[in-house]
């Protein structure tokens, strides 16, 4: 999966907080499928925000106050999916190198 840091940039300064968090969900989903299919992702609002992926039967999650949100997204264009991608490898799932430029720029 390839990706482009000026129209990430864009998109940082003028999404809103949940729709920048639902579009790099997007993104994230899509790459853990060019891995395995068996991946799903879900986003919910509760007290924070739930990033959750679901993985056969295991399940990961990752919290996200607003305000951690907020300044993830105007930190760096690739900040949020940055700290997504470390809170679950932390939790277990391995991140593949080698499909685009994507995952080489997160991290």
């Amino acid at each position: 999966m390839n990706s482009n840091g000026f129209i990430r940039g864009l998109m940082a300064k003028d999404y809103s907080r949940e729709k920048f968090l639902l579009h790099v969900a997007d993104v994230i989903e899509r790459q853990l499928k060019e891995w395995s299919e068996v991946y799903e992702v879900m986003v919910m609002k509760l007290v924070n925000y739930e990033f959750v992926v679901k993985m056969d039967n295991r399940y990961y999650e990752v919290v996200i106050s607003e305000k951690e949100l907020d300044t993830l997204q105007a930190t760096a264009p690739f900040a949020l999916d940055r700290f997504v991608w470390k809170e679950l490898e932390k939790q277990g799932i391995e991140i593949v190198r080698g499909y685009g430029d994507y995952i080489e720029r997160v991290m």
